[in-house]
């Protein structure tokens, strides 16, 4: 009888330590999402002269044309620059 209380509360603080694992990780995943994509931002505004709001309109475009996410086209575009020097 006393020990389905102790089990309750340990199931409890697990699942509640696996949900905050979840969030920090996915945390993480977004700050370096957004690093990729100001990266390319800045790439287009350095390149082609756009201001930060065209170059995040430009990506979004691409991104919505080629039925790809933000960071995807980001990505491949920083890719090809490093490609091409």
């Amino acid at each position: 009888q006393r020990i389905r209380p102790i089990l309750d509360v340990a199931m409890a603080r697990f699942q509640h330590e696996q949900a905050l694992r979840a969030e920090l990780a996915d945390a993480k995943t977004e700050l370096k999402d957004r690093k990729t994509i100001d990266r390319a931002k800045g790439l287009l505004m350095q390149r082609q002269g756009l201001t930060e709001q065209a170059a995040y309109e430009k990506l979004r475009k691409t991104a919505m044309d080629k039925g790809l996410k933000l960071v995807d086209v980001a990505q491949r575009m920083l890719d090809v620059m490093d490609l091409l020097g």
